[in-house]
């Protein structure tokens, strides 16, 4: 027996999915899927690149006259944009499924089709940041969606701003539907699996922060920390 596995039908009705994941020897559809989220993926972060999100520090070459270094420059961070959606997409899809199924003991075929779900949530919530800053014409370091605003304004530890700017509505929204999957293909109550994916978000959370915060620039330079 096999589950036609239709994305965005089983979008809203995930119950059909997880009784058909149930009783299935294959799923149909599921590389074919992949490869579509793969695409919507490299083609958010090319036109967030295109429309220069991601370039603020190549600006400096364009007015000081640079054109060619500025052009080598653009092409070497189209490149580089591209790498990190293939590697954005890959650790989701494989990474976190590879470390919940060591976890939780949940089927790899199960875990991998719950993080489609899970990129398809976070790029929703990209896409929709990125249309309001397409907007109003500006970008800001912390998403309105997230609590790292509200971070900012009474937190004056620099770590904690971008610590709580990787939690936001969506957060929740992924915890829940990780929950749901989680429940149907583990033993484990809902007490334990739910302390462990608030414990893989944190560690998440707190690893960005800490990339984020560190002086990388400095470090490349030569300037040391």
């Amino acid at each position: 027996m096999f589950v036609d596995f239709q994305f965005w039908r089983y979008l809203t009705h995930r119950d059909h999915l997880l009784s058909g994941l149930e009783n299935a020897d294959a799923v149909r559809g599921f590389k074919k899927r992949v490869g579509i989220l793969l695409g919507l993926t490299i083609l958010f972060y090319i036109l967030i690149e295109l429309w220069g999100m991601t370039t603020t520090s190549l600006t400096s070459f364009y007015v000081l006259g640079y054109l060619n270094t500025y052009a080598i420059a653009r092409w070497v961070s189209l490149f580089g944009i591209i790498l990190w959606a293939l590697l954005y997409f890959a650790f989701h899809l494989f990474g976190v499924s590879q470390l919940l199924h060591i976890l939780t003991r949940v089927p790899l075929r199960v875990a991998a089709i719950m993080q489609l779900y899970v990129i398809a949530i976070l790029l929703i919530e990209k896409t929709l940041l990125f249309m309001i800053y397409a907007l109003v014409g500006y970008t800001t370091p912390f998403s309105f969606l997230s609590f790292g605003p509200l971070a900012a304004n009474f937190l004056h530890m620099e770590f904690f701003h971008y610590f709580f700017n990787q939690f936001s509505v969506f957060t929740g929204l992924i915890i829940a539907v990780q929950l749901q999957f989680l429940q149907r293909f583990t033993d484990f109550s809902t007490k334990v699996l739910l302390a462990i994916l608030l414990a893989m978000h944190i560690i998440f959370a707190a690893i960005i922060a800490l990339v984020s915060i560190f002086p990388w620039e400095n470090v490349l330079m030569g300037g040391g920390l």
